[in-house]
């Protein structure tokens, strides 16, 4: 029976959104198309590209539908934790008008975006990340002040919704009481606050304690909801960073992220030995020489000039797939939400399931197709800002990371 269903805006937030539901004790699954939606586990998400979508809503709207006839407790629209999103390219706001517009919502649609042990905060609807020791303001952080596609021009998330058309958005504060959650009734949406685990905690007990029975709770956010919907249905304490699944070598790496933060894990990497190449066509001859070799590599856009998104993505997926159907490599790390999706494509993916996490937002997963030789691939899929400067290395090993 279905108990928590989600919909990921990219298949990066996807794993983390089903890692958050496990590490609890639901049992769980991703799918990757509507067709393989089922009933089976706890918890059944589905991952999608809507985060570079001009038109997210219709990317996620059927999806909705058919996740809410499974007469779940909550339906998940999961976001990434730094609120990458614009009027014009995966507009988080577009996704919660529609949920009105559609009448699948029929109250106010909660919005928690922080993950404490991620390092995002939430106070008075402003919202905040933590770079190393430095507490900085969304939109005075420079990896999302200055994103490429959707850049953080402002840090009050009331605003940010309102932009994108969510309609009248209010504010919840942290550990609220039960008569201000029932004040935002007018609301559209809502954003929540939140600065410690217990402040999510308490916000899924609130936000489940009041099931009528007339639907499913339609809301939006990061892991960080994900964990407090699965806190607040379970007695079972969270279980820290899970165990590790073992070395593996060769490992491939690819990224298409343009985070300082991956580009500093490839500098680690490439300092333990690691061969880095540059994505080009010629790539694929000079990835494959280096892994018979049976030495990690890594092909990547990190660092240089920036190049086309979609193209770059293109190019890894295929890179990645050349290497895993040439049987060089079992396991596989991508860095980047967008190239995540593309890279997941190529390998045929049907399906994923978490197996252990190497730092909170980037777990490894084991890849179910109908090929062969991609099925059974462990996939550690991790957004541009996940991970400490030993992530890559980590992956290798198949070592666990705390990341709080």
């Amino acid at each position: 029976m279905t108990r928590f269903a989600f919909v990921a805006d990219d298949f990066t937030g996807a794993t983390d959104a089903l890692w958050q539901f496990r590490r609890f004790g639901l049992t769980g699954s991703l799918v990757t198309d509507v067709a393989g939606l089922h009933d089976r586990d706890d918890v059944i998400g589905l991952a999608t590209t809507a985060r570079t979508s001009g038109d997210p809503a219709a990317v996620v709207l059927p999806a909705f539908r058919a996740l809410a006839e499974l007469g779940p407790l909550a339906v998940q629209y999961k976001v990434c934790s730094t609120f990458d999103s614009s009027p014009s390219r995966g507009s988080i706001g577009a996704v919660v008008a529609a949920l009105h517009r559609e009448g699948l919502a029929r109250g106010p649609v909660p919005v928690l975006a922080a993950q404490p042990e991620l390092g995002r905060y939430t106070w008075f609807a402003t919202h905040f990340v933590r770079a190393g020791d430095e507490v900085q303001r969304l939109d005075r952080y420079p990896p999302m002040r200055d994103h490429p596609v959707t850049p953080a021009t402002e840090a009050d998330l009331r605003l940010r919704l309102a932009e994108q058309g969510a309609g009248s958005v209010g504010w919840l504060p942290a550990d609220p009481a039960e008569e201000a959650y029932l004040a935002r009734a007018g609301d559209a949406a809502f954003v929540a606050d939140a600065m410690t685990e217990e402040h999510v905690r308490a916000l899924g007990r609130l936000l489940l304690s009041g099931g009528s029975g007339a639907g499913p709770l339609w809301c939006v956010g990061s892991g960080g909801l994900s964990y407090a919907l699965a806190s607040a249905c379970t007695a079972r304490p969270a279980s820290g960073q899970g165990t590790g699944v073992g070395p593996a070598a060769p490992v491939l790496a690819v990224s298409g992220s343009r985070s300082a933060i991956t580009a500093r894990q490839i500098d680690t990497a490439e300092r333990a030995g690691w061969r880095v190449l540059d994505a080009s066509p010629e790539v694929f001859a000079l990835a494959g020489d280096s892994l018979r070799e049976g030495r990690h590599t890594v092909v990547q856009t990190t660092r240089g000039p920036a190049r086309d998104p979609s193209a770059i993505g293109r190019l890894l997926g295929r890179v990645a797939s050349h290497a895993v159907r040439s049987g060089l490599v079992r396991r596989l790390v991508v860095a980047g939400g967008d190239t995540s999706g593309e890279v997941v494509a190529a390998l045929g993916a049907r399906s994923l399931d978490v197996v252990a996490t190497l730092a909170v937002g980037g777990p490894v997963c084991v890849l179910s197709s109908a090929d062969p030789a991609c099925d059974g691939l462990e996939v550690a899929l991790k957004g541009g800002q996940v991970g400490g400067t030993d992530y890559l290395l980590r992956a290798a090993a198949g070592t666990t990371q705390d990341a709080r």
